[in-house]
């Protein structure tokens, strides 16, 4: 397999995985057996053509193509890989009915509230039920502004790697001149995992974060970061019409329409 030019240009051997888990490099197949066993998979999906333009990233970049577990064959890992993509386009983040926890609530955790807010355990057991709402839409609001950013960057040419099919990235350009564009978003500085800046260590894959802190006479207030988002989208788009203009309030906006459409999105156990 050859290289292009990539902002991103190689993300070997860090993060090794399992021995159950397999990327495609590791079942050795030239890349013509690769590209037809693609070609004939994908031809039975038609509403997926961006992974076409995703598929041609990574083949000419390899280290990107994320690890599948129990892949059998090169054949069953690319039939898994596309099957992702397609499942996480049909189930978009704002239809989606949120789970129950696995694990039941820690009884000690409400008596200490209740005592130190000294309340009856009727009240307790409604503060359980709002702290489990607020950690359901904790757990959902990063799926949920990729969404967002999708709907609002695809115009600009922009693809959404939907269901984790290229590592550390969430979003492309296409190939372009032999280079292309990746991203990798999060909603706070602080919600990397070591795993995933690891992976993305010496290469030029652009972070982006939406919420920051900054401090006014003492007191701490959200640092929103949608303008340098904006900067990143609008240097690298194929519409010259027109600026993407992302902002927290159209963010907060989409939000409130999803949970008004959406009484499911959350769960309080």
């Amino acid at each position: 397999m050859y290289m292009i030019q990539l902002h991103i240009i190689y993300i070997g051997g860090i993060a090794v995985p399992r021995s159950s888990s397999k990327t495609l490099s590791d079942f050795g197949e030239p890349e013509a057996k690769v590209r037809a066993a693609f070609s004939a998979l994908i031809a039975k999906y038609t509403q997926i053509s961006d992974l076409k333009q995703i598929f041609e990233i990574a083949i000419r970049e390899p280290s990107l193509f994320p690890n599948i577990n129990n892949a059998a064959s090169y054949s069953d890992y690319l039939a898994r890989w596309i099957r992702g993509y397609n499942e996480a386009l049909i189930n978009l983040p704002s239809r989606r009915k949120a789970e129950p926890k696995s694990a039941c609530s820690d009884p000690a955790i409400k008596t200490i509230v209740r005592y130190i807010t000294k309340v009856n355990a009727e009240t307790a057991e409604l503060q359980q039920s709002y702290h489990n709402l607020f950690m359901s839409a904790e757990n959902i609001q990063g799926n949920l502004l990729e969404e967002y950013i999708w709907m609002s960057i695809a115009p600009f040419g922009w693809l959404w790697c939907a269901g984790n099919v290229l590592r550390a990235v969430d979003f492309c350009t296409p190939i372009k001149d032999n280079k292309t564009t990746l991203l990798q978003v999060k909603n706070k500085s602080n919600t990397e995992n070591s795993s995933s800046s690891a992976i993305r260590t010496g290469t030029d894959i652009i972070k982006w974060y939406r919420l920051g802190t900054k401090t006014r006479q003492g007191v701490k207030m959200p640092d929103y970061k949608w303008e340098e988002l904006n900067s990143i989208v609008n240097s690298h788009s194929t519409n010259s019409m027109r600026k993407c203009e992302m902002s927290e309030d159209s963010y907060q906006a989409f939000l409130a329409q999803v949970a008004t459409k959406n009484a499911n999105l959350i769960t309080d156990k």
